[in-house]
């Protein structure tokens, strides 16, 4: 099967479509990534929008939406699926009811809740910030997805019994589901409106994004990409997915409209009257760092993953969903956003290109930061087991299924995590061979190393076993 990688351009002013003097070429980097790796990976379709200081500079689609027909990507047309993107809707919805006055983020959630409830714990309250910063501890209890639109049950129907504590809230990130999916619940019962009506109404119609909806609308003439995967180099149909989690997973949009939502967290809005969406004061509230494993390391803002890729401060979200893959990043300080979509789960795509324009207009300008060898003996400590943390600990094959991960003390006095050698920059502080990557570490009231991250949501915990 042939795919197509000719482009769409939007409609947009002649000086929008001009990128400000700093972006030089920045149509020709971006054409020249995405019909690369496109063509490489054989995907069908996709779309980029990228803002830059208060403007649209750049809005393109790539390839087909659906194959059968032949129908173009459009930027502005063309819905997706966005996933785990969701989570920073939720999490904007959240914060809008705290600037309001209807809530306060660091209280009870018990406090508001309705419908449901958390239960007690010795080890103290699950807080509202909690749950947008995925320091819950709730379980990843599986069960969330269903075969069909019909077969998705109300939020806090699917939730009642379903909020399972594993141990005290803020202290471990573990990125997960049923806080987020718990906050929307919580936007409920506050407000009195179903979570997609308060959204709709809320974020998506004040913003102007006219074609974004939770789950895709019902009309027939709806213009949905269709989902892809790809076996064995042959492209084939997938069947959409759902899930229970609403708040989590099911936001349906273009990559335009998207860029009117990343335009409010950057500041610089494209619509009158975004300050009532959410003020601004509260937009850098929910770009500050507000948990990590480190302090060093980049952790969770509200909602938002927080990165430092190339010296540049990043807040950004990926979505991953049957059929396909997106990624959202801003760079607040740059006033820089970008949005890009395309067919097949956990393509890789989405990460070339944001590498590839931080690379050309945002290059690396620290200086490498080299650790020293430490005496085995002081390494020994963080040697072990490790797992991915977002696994299911009350399952009976929970850890079992877990990634699991070994950390060793090394005779050459570093630690080996990933196929690579760390060595010691600053207490619990190490970094990579080459200077460019650090991983950081926990420890619990004992002493005793917990955790370690990379960064975000690339947390490990101790195996206990």
């Amino acid at each position: 099967m042939v795919v197509a990688c000719a482009f769409t351009h939007a409609r947009l002013t002649a000086e929008a479509q001009l990128p400000p003097r700093d972006l030089p070429g920045l149509g020709a980097l971006v054409d020249s990534v995405m019909r690369s790796e496109m063509a490489a990976g054989k995907i069908p379709g996709a779309a980029v929008v990228v803002l830059h200081r208060g403007k649209v500079v750049l809005e393109r689609g790539y390839g087909l939406a659906d194959l059968e027909s032949k129908r173009a990507v459009d930027p502005r047309t063309t819905l997706w699926p966005f996933a785990s993107i969701t989570k920073v809707i939720t999490a904007t919805a959240v914060v809008q009811l705290a600037a309001r006055g209807r809530l306060e983020l660091g209280a009870d959630v018990n406090r508001y809740l309705q419908s449901v409830h958390v239960p007690e714990s010795r080890s103290g309250p699950v807080t509202v910030a909690n749950l947008l910063t995925h320091t819950d501890a709730l379980d990843e209890l599986p069960g969330r997805q269903v075969p069909s639109r019909d077969k998705v049950l109300p939020l806090e129907q699917f939730l009642r019994n379903r909020l399972v504590r594993i141990g005290p809230a803020g202290v471990v990130t573990r990125y997960g589901t049923y806080g987020v999916a718990l906050a929307g619940v919580l936007i409920q019962d506050v407000s009195g409106l179903r979570y997609d009506q308060y959204v709709d109404r809320n974020i998506f119609a004040p913003l102007g994004m006219a074609h974004t909806s939770i789950e895709p609308p019902l009309r027939s003439d709806a213009l949905i990409a269709t989902p892809y995967s790809i076996d064995d180099g042959k492209v084939e149909k997938t069947a959409p997915e759902w899930y229970h989690t609403t708040p989590t997973s099911s936001l349906v949009s273009t990559a335009d409209d998207m860029a009117r939502f990343m335009a409010l967290h950057l500041l610089t809005p494209l619509s009158q009257g975004t300050d009532r969406v959410l003020p601004r004061n509260w937009v850098r509230e929910m770009a500050r760092q507000h948990a990590t494993i480190h302090p060093a390391i980049p952790g969770w803002g509200y909602g938002w993953q927080l990165g430092d890729a190339n010296g540049q401060r990043v807040i950004e979200h990926g979505g991953d969903i049957g059929g396909f893959a997106s990624l959202m990043t801003l760079l607040p300080d740059q006033t820089f956003g970008l949005i890009v979509v395309n067919h097949f789960e956990g393509s890789s795509l989405r990460f070339k290109l944001k590498q590839a324009i931080l690379d050309r207009y945002f290059p690396e300008w620290r200086p490498p930061r080299f650790g020293t060898s430490r005496p085995k003996r002081d390494l020994v400590a963080y040697a072990g087991t490790f797992l991915a943390n977002n696994y299911c600990r009350t399952c009976a094959s929970g850890a079992s299924d877990a990634q699991r991960f070994e950390i060793t003390a090394n005779d050459d006095g570093s630690l080996g995590l990933w196929g690579e050698n760390w060595r010691e920059i600053a207490p619990l502080l190490f970094s990579s061979e080459d200077g460019r990557r650090r991983i950081g570490f926990m420890r619990d009231s004992s002493g005793a190393i917990i955790a370690i991250s990379a960064g975000s949501w690339r947390v490990l915990e101790r195996s206990r076993r």
